[in-house]
């Protein structure tokens, strides 16, 4: 979807079936989809752009027609879906200036960087600058992968980041991030960042695969990703049992979930059924206390390829200067060398 939806969806189209209106805004493209609907459950995705080669990212309606807001009949459906565009192309001021090109050009001052950068002036840090900037304006768009979840282990990845707001009972909020730094010899080794008014602190939390923490003597887990699979009946945590179906919206996503409850109803966890991910914690001292504490999570990257704004780890393989070069030489197009840039950024070869 963040390959923007190119203003090769206004081009006449060679065939006879074509959507016939301009797209300006989040809400045509939702319009545009929603004219190819019905060919795409009859041919599939490959064959639907096939069929309609002059719509290039026509493939990227997928997205919208695989969420599970797509089928809905609730009266929010049109905006969950809009705000699933959104999401990836900013909001509709950012699309009209934009005018939904997907560009392949690369900017100039972009190639001056990546010239200094194969000349060794600049080093790999400076050429991820240029190319994080063209990530942020839709020109590269790394596609998430799905995220593969061992049974009984954590769905942990290198370079996964969670980030929450935690509410205690005085109403002292306090904004805590984690970062796998990384992930060996079934050890996984977080960086947890708190933030308050006191000041910030930095630690180090170290996890076996199925989430026990290693510092501690005995049978503390890690409570924020709970590992998977997850069924009703389950105890996740003290107390806690999944206890129905639920879902909950991040990003724009409705994400199918479970809820799990103590015999009180005053302790309530909502994780995601996909990655064990928790997207909410609400504690309760005692039954009669009203005022309690919550954990609201506020950003991830489960479920796309954004990064850690904060911490960048920039990895770029050598050879990729021969590369860099050919494309100043003009051996190889901009629109190749993107192409090729996007596909190495969601192996997660090239990290910025």
């Amino acid at each position: 979807m963040a390959i923007v939806l190119i203003s090769s969806f206004g081009l006449q189209n060679s065939y006879a079936h074509d959507p016939g209106f301009p797209v300006s805004t989040s809400e045509d493209i939702l319009k545009f989809c929603e004219f190819f609907y019905d060919e795409y459950e009859l041919l599939g995705i490959d064959n639907l752009t096939q069929q309609h080669s002059n719509f290039p990212n026509l493939r990227t309606c997928a997205i919208l027609y695989n969420h599970v807001a797509w089928n809905s009949t609730h009266q929010a459906r049109d905006i969950v879906l809009i705000a699933e565009i959104e999401k990836y192309l900013g909001d509709s001021s950012y699309i009209k200036e934009r005018h939904l090109r997907y560009s392949d050009v690369i900017p100039n001052w972009i190639k001056k960087e990546a010239q200094m950068w194969v000349d060794n002036v600049n080093q790999d840090t400076d050429f991820a600058h240029g190319i994080r900037t063209m990530i942020e304006a839709g020109i590269i768009f790394s596609e998430a992968k799905e995220r593969k979840c061992n049974q009984s282990e954590l769905c942990l990845k290198e370079r996964d980041f969670i980030k929450y707001s935690h509410i205690d009972k005085y109403d002292n909020t306090v904004t805590i991030e984690h970062e796998v730094y990384s992930i060996s010899d079934n050890e996984i080794i977080l960086k947890i960042t708190e933030t308050s008014k006191e000041g910030t602190e930095t630690t180090q939390m170290n996890l076996d695969m199925k989430g026990l923490i290693k510092t501690e003597e005995c049978c503390k887990f890690y409570e924020y990703v709970i590992p998977i699979p997850i069924y009703t009946e389950d105890i996740i945590a003290k107390d806690l049992k999944i206890t129905s179906e639920t879902t909950y919206m991040i990003d724009g996503q409705i994400k199918q979930s479970w809820l799990a409850t103590d015999s009180t109803g005053q302790n309530v966890k909502i994780v995601d059924k996909d990655t064990g991910l928790v997207f909410l914690y609400e504690f309760h001292e005692t039954k009669v206390l009203s005022v309690g504490e919550k954990t609201i999570i506020t950003d991830t990257n489960f479920f796309d390829t954004k990064y850690n704004g904060k911490s960048y780890q920039t990895e770029i393989p050598k050879w990729w200067k021969i590369t860099t070069k050919w494309l100043l030489q003009e051996k190889i197009s901009e629109s190749e060398y993107l192409r090729a840039m996007e596909n190495l950024i969601t192996r997660n070869i090239l990290k910025v």
